[in-house]
């Protein structure tokens, strides 16, 4: 029997949400903006739960359209929620890409 063991570099990375995951966040609510669909949001940090929270508003006045939630269940692994007004929770992944693309559409959408 040989054991062959597997390079996966992505296993060396450091985990957690990183900066450019941040900026991209940030760019798809610049962009929605600047064509006027919305108009706040706010970014909160729970370092004690290991919680992030990306809100997006219509406008100040209104309830949470949108909400992105950043979640560290894991020594290693982070997991991401999407949370819609009236919906609940639409997305569910450990993969922060397959989140964001669902936000991107909700985006679009409007």
């Amino acid at each position: 029997m040989v054991f062959e063991v597997i390079n996966n570099p992505a296993f060396a990375q450091a985990p957690g949400f990183t900066q450019e995951q941040f900026r991209k966040l940030d760019q798809i609510y610049c962009s929605a903006a600047s064509q006027k669909t919305l108009n706040y949001r706010t970014v909160e940090c729970d370092f004690d739960e290991g919680v992030a929270t990306y809100t997006y508003y219509v406008s100040s006045q209104h309830a949470p359209f949108l909400q992105f939630i950043i979640r560290k269940v894991g020594p290693q692994t982070m997991m991401y929620e999407l949370y819609k007004q009236s919906k609940g929770r639409i997305a569910k992944s450990g993969v922060f890409d397959r989140t964001y693309d669902r936000l991107c559409k909700e985006i679009d959408s409007l």
